[in-house]
């Protein structure tokens, strides 16, 4: 080892860069990888512990309105629940369908895929073929033959906005009520009281530095609880107050 260290002399701070990368990639390993507990603290099922139904009761105040809108639409985690209790029935399971299918398509379609995403839409969903065909009560004739006739040209972003609206009513009427009784929307209590848990500086394991800016720096750490990776920024407040940057710091 002695003639390897004359020959290769590591400099100041190299040993600790490379313990620092070194654990960093295996921290990313035991993320990615298919390990029992994937990067998680001994105790994560502690830290991840649902409370009991009855407790989270209190997080209904949270939603602006108990309505359609606001418990699933924008709620990420409301609109992966709301989905497993469509799945349930047939109905609701392609009625459901049509508008995360819809919604991915006016948001998200490039212009080149627009007209094959919008066909692939009306053979899954609308067609008399189709194998998660929305119920008859919810389509309109006049309205199928309009989107059959611009199906044959250049596609419109906005379609199919005229059905997914119909869809989206009925989804916000009984569906919606029952969803509001089952046991995925105390679910979805649950993860709200999970959310409101305060984070500290021991909720994540720090690990290298990424990256240093004016105010601070930036670095890799991984949540105790999930596992996952993330990055961090860590502000350092006399430099903030030195450089009066407060302004800067709230917009970031």
């Amino acid at each position: 080892s002695s003639g390897i260290n004359a020959e290769w002399p590591l400099r100041p701070g190299e040993l600790e860069n490379i313990v620092a990368n070194t654990v960093y990639l295996k921290a990313r390993e035991a993320a990615d990888g298919d390990g029992k507990r994937k990067g998680r603290s001994r105790k994560w099922k502690s830290l991840m512990k649902f409370a009991e139904s009855e407790e989270v009761q209190i997080y209904r105040k949270e939603f602006p309105e108990l309505n359609y809108e606001n418990v699933v639409q924008m709620s990420p985690i409301g609109r992966l629940l709301f989905t497993d209790f469509c799945n349930q029935t047939e109905e609701l399971k392609c009625c459901n369908k049509f508008l995360n299918d819809v919604d991915n398509y006016e948001k998200m379609a490039p212009e080149e895929q627009r007209l094959s995403l919008a066909q692939k839409i009306y053979a899954e969903c609308l067609c008399d073929e189709a194998d998660c065909k929305l119920p008859d009560h919810l389509l309109d004739k006049e309205k199928l033959k309009e989107v059959e006739d611009k199906l044959l040209g250049e596609s419109p972003r906005y379609i199919y906005s005229v059905i997914a609206g119909a869809v989206r009513d009925f989804l916000s009427g009984d569906p919606f009520t029952q969803y509001m009784e089952s046991k995925f929307f105390i679910r979805q209590l649950q993860w709200k009281q999970l959310e409101k848990k305060p984070i500290g500086k021991h909720t994540f394991r720090h690990y290298r530095v990424l990256g240093k800016g004016g105010f601070g720096e930036v670095c890799a750490t991984q949540s105790r609880a999930s596992g996952k990776m993330y990055a961090e920024k860590k502000l350092n407040k006399k430099r903030v107050k030195k450089k009066k940057g407060e302004m800067m710091a709230l917009n970031e």
